[in-house]
């Protein structure tokens, strides 16, 4: 064999050796890429998802405050509120303030729902069943607001039933958080969503 051969397989198994570095380099590169992305994605889910639910917190609270000012209640209404008025009037006038408050928390409702499909996409089941514990709370608020406003619809009749009014008072109103029944499965709701959000939002990207 000579000098001109030997060199030129020399040169091809060099050639090929370069190729097989190049192709590893590249191969390393885009997984590596690929993992940054799979990151990165699961991050901003992981953000979005968490704004919602403080989102969704927040509007549920504020709708859920004992006090309700004069500004709320309809302005027909607002112009005689020290007189006395019928249950007819009364139902209309609560049922105008909890529909004012409930359009945020359908917002926020909305946006959560949102995020949590996009969770579930990335993450799999579990988050869309810490989700639905949430979810459950804002029915619930929904249940006792309709009651409450049917109770001032019947001129009190309905809430004769004392323990069906304590009941439904408590979900409506989020008094004393450290005893209300309703304030707590909501925070165990957040407090649940945030142990399975918490490692995506703390993980390098």
């Amino acid at each position: 064999m000579t000098t001109v051969e030997i060199f030129s397989i020399v040169k091809d198994i060099a050639l090929a050796g370069a190729a097989c570095t190049t192709a590893y380099v590249a191969f390393t590169g885009l997984e590596k890429w690929q993992k940054e992305l799979s990151g990165k994605a699961s991050f901003d889910v992981a953000r979005e998802l968490a704004k919602s639910i403080y989102f969704l917190r927040d509007e549920i609270r504020y709708c859920r405050s004992p006090f309700a000012s004069a500004h709320e209640f309809p302005d027909k209404y607002r112009e005689g509120f020290f007189n006395k008025h019928t249950p007819q009037e009364n139902g209309d006038a609560w049922a105008y303030v909890y529909a004012k408050r409930w359009e945020s928390v359908a917002e926020a409702l909305q946006s959560f729902d949102l995020a949590t499909l996009e969770a579930e996409a990335l993450w799999g089941e579990e988050i869309k069943k810490r989700s639905l514990e949430l979810q459950q709370c804002v029915k619930s608020l929904r249940v006792d607001v309709d009651t409450f406003i049917r109770n001032e619809f019947s001129g009190g009749e309905i809430f004769e039933d004392k323990n069906l009014a304590s009941k439904v008072q408590n979900g409506v109103w989020d008094v004393k958080p450290e005893e209300n029944e309703l304030t707590q499965k909501i925070n165990t709701a957040i407090d649940a969503l945030e142990i399975v959000i918490r490692p995506h939002l703390s993980r390098n990207i």
